[in-house]
């Protein structure tokens, strides 16, 4: 059985009883696709049961392989029930007064330009703001064969009981994004003249088939969008238009509100905020600004985003900065509506969620949905503007409850909530007694905790120290949350190999003519130490490799000198540093045909818990045909030195005395989620330490709800 609608027949047209529910399907006969028609199903008890009526009330009398999705609607000036069924570049109308004999009435085609057939119908009478009645039929449709969207197409107009004549040759569209098909309309309880709700499916036939990131993380591929209001706006000169708004029901799920000040940026802005699922209102103007917007799903390195701006005339959300694969979204990273040329304000209402951003321009007239390829960690906003300065006004952030965990929460590990800390212990005087009642003397406003309490190391101000050490415990989930915030400190660099020994130390093995060998004494610019690995041996045609041992990845960088050979490890003679994970090389970098010792730092936050090692390989030579590689460290940032003062500000997960996660604050009084994938640690005994080491300018750290769970926090 494939796509429908279904009806309560109150008047019990079709003879089933009163109240009857009616359900109108596609259903290829046996399993031919060129034989889709339409069969009833009825149910006598609300909906809980249905009993198939026979044979299809519709038949496919052309034997088309696209005749499908009726949508039923009352006629109730022509006392007819309505089907409207889909067909490629056209939409076809029956009409039934007992909803099981049906007679064909006419065709709407649409076919210059081809926007491809029509797919999941829909008809409907709606009363306009200015008190008119209108008929509306849209359906979604293929736009990108003649470069429009892939979403709702719907065309204002009039129903006589046999045909449907619209107000205007082309249609509009619902949404312009790039996800938002299959979708579907029914009335408003409350207000079934003037308001319908709708729903879509977000995804895209382009990429729907393929996977994507989140068929790994959450075996899912695509979502529905948050449920629409519609409401009919007369335009003038005759012409209406179905403007969208996301349905109050989000306002029972809204756990925080916070308010932004007006902010004037010329450039780019980071906002204080860090969240999952949220949505973000703000009044945008400018004088010669030339693309203006918000950047949702960040990266602390403000790599890995998704952009919301107004460019040339139209509104754009790009997403190509959040694209994980090359094959995710193929070349539909940029969707984009038309909202005029010349423009100097717009608002912007923008929902984000883990794998969705929904955005809603001007009072819902023009509306963009698009999934989107979040991590876990790209929770930053930003604000942008450039080619002048923009004003961002009457910002708000409401940040929404996840609906799974509202409805069952874990039981958090520590929510900080006691006279004490229980059975933590605390060194030093940073911590106090016990944990805080929200804001404390000389503190700037403190908010994202949960509860009325949360664990910081400000008392006492930045000046203290000390730290904050839960019981031990067993991992038994697959990822720590945690609320953090307060000071962007993070731990000391970790050294992972400085080649000072006669070997090139424990666990590492070489081949070629670099077996049996070790470190070289040298005295190379910005070189550590007195030693480096260098893969001379004595002349440029010694080749060989040197691997180190396997390695959990449990920070966000690898950092490393080099020097030497210029040769890229996926072309021939190769002088490369690579890290390889699951037998693929995932990061490679090679010399600058120089001896100056040059720093390479590799992002690797998408890795932390992967096993990895090292290889050092030198297939080349001829000239330049080696490498020099030394201090190689993992770190919380790039381009770490190892030797900084240790005046961290953070939350560590320590396991057999070594720490295999750690998070600092972003010097921000608001807590944000930090969540640790721990699968590769699970059924090992573990500790979390609060570690305040900071005397400075936001010296301390703020940590609160700490949850074991099967999936991040958000």
């Amino acid at each position: 059985m494939w796509t429908g609608s279904s009806v309560v027949d109150t008047n019990n047209t079709a003879g089933f009883g009163a109240g009857a529910v009616v359900a109108l399907a596609t259903q290829p006969t046996d399993g031919d696709a060129f034989q889709q028609e339409q069969y009833l199903w009825y149910s006598t008890d609300g909906g809980n049961t249905f009993t198939p009526y026979g044979p299809p009330v519709i038949t496919n009398d052309e034997s088309t392989n696209w005749f499908r999705d009726p949508k039923i609607v009352w006629d109730a000036d022509h006392s007819t029930w309505v089907a409207v069924i889909g067909k490629q570049q056209k939409a076809v109308f029956y009409t039934s007064t007992d909803l099981k004999h049906w007679t064909y009435r006419s065709t709407f085609a649409y076919t210059n330009p081809n926007i491809g057939g029509f797919e999941c119908p829909d008809l409907f009478r709606m009363k306009a703001d200015d008190g008119s009645w209108h008929w509306v039929l849209g359906a979604s449709m293929q736009g990108d064969y003649t470069g429009k969207p892939d979403t709702y197409a719907y065309w204002p107009g009039s129903w006589n009981g046999a045909s449907y004549t619209a107000d205007q040759t082309d249609p509009q569209w619902l949404d312009w994004g790039w996800d938002w098909y299959a979708a579907v309309t029914w009335p408003d309880t409350a207000n079934p003249d003037t308001v319908r709700h709708a729903i879509g499916w977000m995804n895209n036939w382009n990429y729907a088939p393929h996977p994507i990131k989140t068929d790994v993380s959450d075996t899912y591929n695509g979502q529905m969008s948050v449920v629409r209001d519609l409401t009919l706006k007369a335009e003038g000169s005759g012409n209406y238009s179905l403007l969208s708004q996301p349905s109050v029901g989000l306002d029972g799920i809204t756990s925080h509100t916070w308010s932004v000040p007006t902010q004037s940026v010329d450039g780019q802005l980071v906002l204080p905020y860090h969240g999952a699922a949220y949505e973000l209102d703000t009044d945008v103007s400018w004088a010669t600004a030339n693309n203006v917007g918000v950047a949702v799903g960040l990266s602390a390195d403000l790599d890995h985003k998704t952009n919301i701006g107004y460019y040339q005339g139209n509104l754009y959300v790009d997403r190509t900065a959040s694209d994980f694969t090359a094959h995710a979204f193929g070349s539909l990273k940029q969707s984009q509506a038309p909202i005029g040329t010349g423009r100097t304000s717009m608002h912007l209402r923008i929902l984000v969620d883990r794998s969705s951003v929904e955005v809603f321009a001007d009072d819902g007239r023009t509306v963009l949905s698009n999934q989107v390829m979040f991590d876990p960690n790209d929770t930053g906003v930003m604000l942008y503007s450039a080619g002048g300065s923009a004003s961002f006004a009457n910002t708000t952030i409401r940040e929404f409850e996840d609906i799974k965990t509202a409805a069952n929460p874990n039981s958090p590990f520590q929510d900080f909530e006691g006279s004490g800390y229980g059975s933590w212990t605390t060194t030093g005087t940073a911590f106090g007694s016990g944990p805080a009642s929200g804001t404390l003397a000389g503190q700037q406003p403190v908010s994202g905790y949960e509860g009325s309490k949360l664990a910081t190391s400000f008392n006492g101000g930045d000046t203290a120290t000390g730290t904050l050490t839960s019981p031990s415990f067993t991992i038994g989930k697959d990822y720590i949350n945690a609320l953090v915030g307060g000071g962007d400190h993070p731990r000391p660099s970790d050294l992972f190999a400085g080649f000072e020994g006669s070997g090139w130390g424990p666990g590492w093995t070489a081949s070629g003519d670099l077996a049996g060998r070790g470190p070289s004494a040298d005295s190379l610019p910005n070189q550590v130490g007195s030693k480096v690995l260098d893969t001379y041996a004595g002349a440029d045609t010694a080749t060989g490799a040197v691997r180190s041992p396997e390695f959990t990845i449990t920070r966000d960088y690898l950092d490393f000198l080099v020097a030497g050979g210029k040769h890229p490890y996926f072309g021939p003679g190769a002088t490369a540093v690579n890290l390889v994970v699951d037998n693929a090389v995932v990061r490679t970098a090679t010399g600058n045909d120089s001896s100056t010792m040059a720093p390479v730092s590799w992002d690797v936050h998408d890795l932390v818990g992967r096993t990895a090692h090292l290889e050092i390989v030198d297939h080349a030579t001829g000239a330049w045909g080696h490498l020099m590689v030394d201090q190689v460290l993992f770190s919380s940032v790039p381009s770490a030195v190892l030797g900084e003062p240790d005046n961290q500000t953070t939350l560590n997960l320590v396991v057999d005395g070594k720490v295999v996660r750690t998070t600092a604050g972003q010097d921000a009084e608001h807590l944000s989620w930090t969540s640790w994938d721990v699968r590769d640690l699970e059924g090992q005994t573990a500790q979390l330490q609060v570690v305040d080491n900071n005397t400075g300018s936001w010296g301390h750290v703020a940590v609160d709800q700490v949850t074991f769970s099967d999936r991040p926090a958000s």
